[in-house]
């Protein structure tokens, strides 16, 4: 009974691998296309090719909300490069949000891998991250022009992208038991620039999405929503949210890959694993004369 148990298991395990295995590289697929889209439109302004087709566009713009103006912002005092860089960066929302919309969207999947058992993770922790982003862009982003226009908006986009390009092919790698350096140093190397830049750059949305010309909501609560009362408190918890977040990463890069930034002890264990698959390998080609 038991081994044909197993043997029934073994199909069912197949299978939910190379449902992961797509899954992740759907996913690095579309976080790469938001990255790039994103570098091409810091780099020329207003390119020819769009990043997505105009039909998802308009399939993405029946589900955003309605969008609250706000007043263009003004770049002419500074340096004439800088002012230039900055209003590309607060132009950049409506060239990649359907594509970031969809594609943060699809990270929900994430939160079910882990509730039913396919994933092992925590899913609080996963929960809390997903729904945090997905708060981002469909409630801030989405629906208060100051923080869709944003330089900001930017650079939140460029430190999501990257860090997720750097994320799924790890994830990959360890599906397939492929172990590969670079992949295992680029997920617990890049979040140490990229965390702090995107916690800043949700923090500044947020910031710019609250009612600043009404007076703080304990001196006159009446133009502050149930919303941005939320929001603000939101604000409160970044800071020590960050800390231990960024205390735990840097923790686990730690353990993986050792105390130097090039990784040694990664690199040594990884060494140590290549080499004895291969032995593995070769005692298999040996026998098999």
């Amino acid at each position: 009974m038991a081994a044909g148990t197993k043997r029934a298991q073994a199909p069912a395990k197949t299978y939910v691998t190379f449902y992961l295995v797509l899954y992740n590289l759907l996913s690095f697929v579309l976080w790469l296309r938001v990255f790039l889209g994103a570098l091409l439109f810091l780099a020329q302004g207003s390119p020819s090719r769009r990043v997505v087709s105009g039909w998802f566009v308009d399939i993405m713009s029946r589900y955003a909300p309605n969008m609250l103006a706000a007043p263009p912002r003004d770049y002419s005092l500074h340096h004439p490069i800088l002012a230039e860089l900055l209003k590309r960066a607060s132009s950049l929302h409506d060239y990649v949000a359907p594509l970031l919309l969809f594609t943060q969207s699809l990270a929900v999947l994430e939160v079910v891998h882990v509730a039913i058992g396919i994933v092992k993770s925590n899913l609080v922790l996963t929960t809390v991250q997903v729904i945090s982003r997905l708060l981002i862009v469909w409630l801030v982003s989405e629906k208060y022009a100051a923080s869709a226009y944003s330089p900001f908006y930017a650079t939140l986009v460029l430190a999501w992208s990257l860090s997720e390009v750097a994320r799924y092919p790890f994830y990959v790698n360890q599906l397939l038991n492929t172990p590969s350096f670079m992949a295992l140093w680029a997920r617990y190397s890049f979040f140490i620039v990229l965390y702090p830049i995107g916690v800043m750059s949700e923090v500044m949305l947020i910031w710019n999405s609250l009612p600043h010309d009404a007076p703080w909501p304990w001196q006159d609560a009446s133009a502050w929503s149930l919303r941005d009362l939320v929001f603000l408190g939101t604000l409160v918890l970044y800071p020590p949210g960050l800390f231990m977040l960024y205390t735990k990463l840097l923790a686990s890069r730690r353990k993986v890959l050792g105390t130097d930034f090039i990784g040694s002890k990664g690199r040594e264990e990884m060494r140590k694993l290549q080499s004895a698959k291969y032995e593995r390998l070769r005692t298999l080609h040996e026998k098999s004369k």
